[in-house]
C-alpha cells in the first residue's frame, strides 16, 4: 500500500502534532510519501520521499520569479537532523508569523490566503513526484484552509486514488465568538469553500469528535466517524501507591485561558489545604507567566511551577504522580474555539498509571468522551472542583480506581493493533472499491 499524505507540517516528530503520524503509522505496512506547505524540513523514520512548497515560494511565483515546489531529500546524518530539530522551534520569520496569528490572526491569514490563491504551482514537478510514487491511497490529516483547498484540487487532477481526511479542529462552522468583522467575512467565506470542496471530494473523514463526524455525514453526505492517537498498553497495569500529600500534575501550554481553571483548583487546594497539606498541584509548561497569572497560579494555593522538562522526564514525573490534569477554559471564546478538539495528551495519560481529572466545558471533545467512557474524574463547572477534590482527599482509594479505570479503556480502544487496524481497514475498502469503479 502506498499512502501520500497532505499535510500543513512537514512530517517532523518534534514539531507539536506531527508525532501523531508517527504515533499511527509506526510500523505500519506501507510506503509513504509527503507533500506539505510549510518551510521546516523533516524529521522520522518512516517517511523518506516530500515535496515542499512554502509561503515564500508562492509569494516570489507572484513576483515573477520561480514557480513554487520543489522535491527535497529527508536528512539523514546527525549534524543535518539536529538542526531540524531545532528548525522544529519556530525561529525566524515564519516563526514570527505563526505567533503573531495568536494577536491579529484575520490580517495574516487573509494576506496567506491571497498569496496562495494567486501564486503559480510548479504542476510539472509536483505531478512528475506524484505520479513516481503512484499512491493508492490520498490522506490528508490537517485543518482544511483555502491553500489546502486548492492543492488538493491540484493533487485529485494527478492522481486517481481515493481521498481521506482528518482534522482535529472546528474547521468552517459558525459555533465562534469573535468580534472582528473581517474574522466573519473570512469563516463566512471558508464555511462556503469547505462546503463546496468536501460534498463528493473525500471517501472519509476522521475526526476527533463524534458530533463533528456526525454533523458532517449530515451536512456534506461525507461518510465520517472518529479516529484516535494510539497509546503504549503493553505492560500490564500496576497501581501507584497514593502519595502524601496527593500529587496532582498539569503538563503542557497554558494558553486559551487554561490558566484559569488550574488558578480554580489552586483556590479549592488552599481550602482544603486549612488545617494541612492534603494536595498539591506541579505544573510544567513551557510558556512565560505573565504577572496575573504568576500571581493566580502562585505557591500559597499549592501550585508549583517547574518549567519545562523533556518528554522522557515527564514520562518518569508521571510515575510519581496521582492526578493527571485534563484542563481547558470555560471563557466562552475558548470553549468554542476547542470544542471539537481532542488533546492526543489524553491517551498518553491513559498509559501511565495514574487517574485523570478533566476540567473543561461539558461540549468539549475530551470531555465527553472521558465522560462517557467513566475515564476519569470529570467536572464541568468551576464550582464542582472543591467537593470533587475534597472527596478524593477522603477517600484517596478513588485514585487507583480510576488510575484503572483509564488504563483499560485505552488498553481496550487505543492499542497499536486497535487504531491501525482501524487505519489499515479503511484504507483498503476504499482501494478495493476505487479499482473495481477504474
Amino acid at each position: 500500500m502506498k499512502i501520500l499524505l497532505i499535510t500543513s507540517e512537514e512530517w517532523n516528530d518534534f514539531v507539536y502534532c506531527n508525532g501523531v503520524l508517527t504515533n499511527w503509522f509506526e510500523g505500519f505496512p506501507a510506503e509513504f510519501a509527503q507533500i506539505y506547505v510549510s518551510p521546516g524540513l523533516p524529521n522520522n523514520h518512516i517517511c523518506k520521499k516530500y515535496f515542499q512548497i512554502t509561503d515564500a515560494q508562492m509569494a516570489r511565483s507572484i513576483l515573477g520569479g520561480p514557480k513554487a515546489g520543489k522535491e527535497i531529500q529527508m536528512q539523514t546524518n546527525a549534524k543535518q537532523l539536529e538542526a531540524t530539530k531545532s528548525d522544529a522551534r519556530r525561529k525566524g520569520i515564519y516563526g514570527f508569523f505563526k505567533k503573531l496569528t495568536l494577536w491579529c490572526r484575520t490580517p495574516v491569514v487573509a494576506l496567506q490566503d491571497a498569496i496562495w490563491a494567486w501564486g503559480r504551482y510548479d504542476v510539472e514537478a509536483m505531478k512528475k513526484f506524484i505520479k513516481e510514487f503512484n499512491p493508492d491511497i490520498v490522506y490528508c490529516p490537517r485543518k482544511i484552509t483555502p491553500k489546502l483547498i486548492r492543492l488538493e484540487r491540484f493533487v485529485r487532477t494527478m492522481t486517481d486514488a481515493p481521498f481521506v481526511a482528518f482534522t482535529a479542529d472546528d474547521e468552517a462552522s459558525y459555533q465562534q465568538y469573535e468580534w472582528s468583522p473581517l474574522y466573519w467575512m473570512r469563516r463566512w467565506h471558508m464555511h462556503k469553500a469547505f462546503e463546496k470542496h468536501v460534498i463528493g471530494f473525500y471517501k472519509h473523514y476522521w475526526t476527533f469528535s463524534k458530533e463533528q463526524a456526525t454533523d458532517y455525514t449530515r451536512q456534506y453526505g461525507v461518510p465520517a466517524s472518529t479516529l484516535y492517537k494510539c497509546g503504549d498498553f503493553s505492560e500490564p497495569f500496576t497501581p501507584h501507591e497514593v502519595n502524601k500529600p496527593i500529587r496532582l500534575v498539569f503538563a503542557g501550554h497554558i494558553y486559551c485561558n487554561r490558566w484559569k481553571s488550574l488558578a480554580a483548583i489552586g483556590d479549592a487546594l488552599k481550602v482544603i489545604n486549612r488545617n494541612g497539606v492534603k494536595i498539591v498541584l506541579d505544573v510544567y509548561t513551557i510558556d512565560e507567566l505573565t504577572k496575573e497569572q504568576t500571581k493566580a497560579l502562585s505557591p500559597d494555593r499549592y501550585i508549583n511551577m517547574k518549567g519545562a522538562i523533556p518528554p522522557a522526564q515527564l514520562a518518569k514525573e508521571y510515575e510519581s504522580t496521582d492526578i493527571a490534569l485534563h484542563v481547558e477554559s470555560f471563557d466562552k471564546k475558548f470553549r468554542l474555539a476547542t470544542r471539537v478538539s481532542f488533546s492526543t495528551k489524553i491517551i498518553d495519560l491513559m498509559a501511565t498509571g495514574c487517574a485523570i481529572l478533566a476540567v473543561c466545558w461539558n461540549r468539549h471533545a475530551g470531555y465527553q468522551y472521558l465522560k462517557e467512557h467513566d475515564a476519569a474524574f470529570c467536572v464541568d463547572s468551576y464550582e464542582d472542583v472543591l467537593p470533587l477534590l475534597q472527596r478524593i482527599v477522603d477517600n484517596p482509594s478513588l485514585i487507583q480506581e480510576y488510575a484503572k479505570k483509564a488504563y483499560d479503556c485505552g488498553k481496550r480502544n487505543h492499542s497499536r493493533e486497535e487504531i491501525q487496524a482501524q487505519i489499515k481497514q479503511m484504507f483498503e475498502k476504499l482501494i478495493r472499491e476505487n479499482n473495481r469503479n477504474n
